[in-house]
């Protein structure tokens, strides 16, 4: 298989092989068309100056990559309006919102029980007394760029990270924190 690295000076692999799915993903992203979820990342292999590569949990390549060679659009921010009451569940919200598989709002935010919290975005340990609505809060998780398109929240929504019931589930989550 042919394998490509996002950085390729950095990691010493300028003679791996090349292989793309399309000619729209850049020249440099890590993807190999012969595995279940297409794109891989690398693993030193300890002490043997050799690379094992690894499939993500997903295929990431429909996603525009932080590379200067993606020349690919990104998503334009998408207004959502919550339809109907939210019926979210505050328990499995939080497991999303802890989960780094999922959510991972811990890497960003700090919450309660977070053993080290991020400082990429506002502590959300008592988001609940803000007085935000829910529809606003789902709006915020769905794509944060509508609001403020510098930000750094990755829109979980639009990109299809979380599903419109993984979002109510952190909302109702979220509106417990007082």
């Amino acid at each position: 298989m042919k394998h490509t690295l996002l950085a390729l000076a950095v990691m010493g692999l300028a003679g791996s092989q090349a292989a793309r799915a399309a000619d729209s993903l850049p020249p440099n992203i890590l993807y190999d068309a012969a595995r279940e979820k297409k794109t891989i990342w690398p693993l030193p292999v300890r002490n043997s100056g050799e690379l094992k590569y690894n499939e993500h949990r997903q295929d990431l390549s429909r996603w525009p990559t932080l590379s200067y060679q993606d020349k690919r659009d990104t998503k334009r921010p998408e207004k959502v309006e919550l339809q109907g009451p939210l019926n979210g569940n505050a328990e499995n919200g939080k497991k999303i919102a802890m989960n780094t598989q999922r959510g991972n709002c811990w890497a960003c935010h700090v919450l309660p029980g977070d053993p080290q919290g991020g400082t990429g975005g506002p502590p959300l340990i008592n988001v609940g007394t803000w007085g935000y609505s829910d529809a606003h809060l789902y709006q915020q998780i769905w794509d944060r760029r509508v609001a403020n398109p510098a930000t750094e929240m990755p829109p979980y929504g639009s990109n299809g990270v979380l599903s419109d019931q993984d979002i109510r589930d952190v909302v109702a989550y979220l509106q417990t924190l007082k």
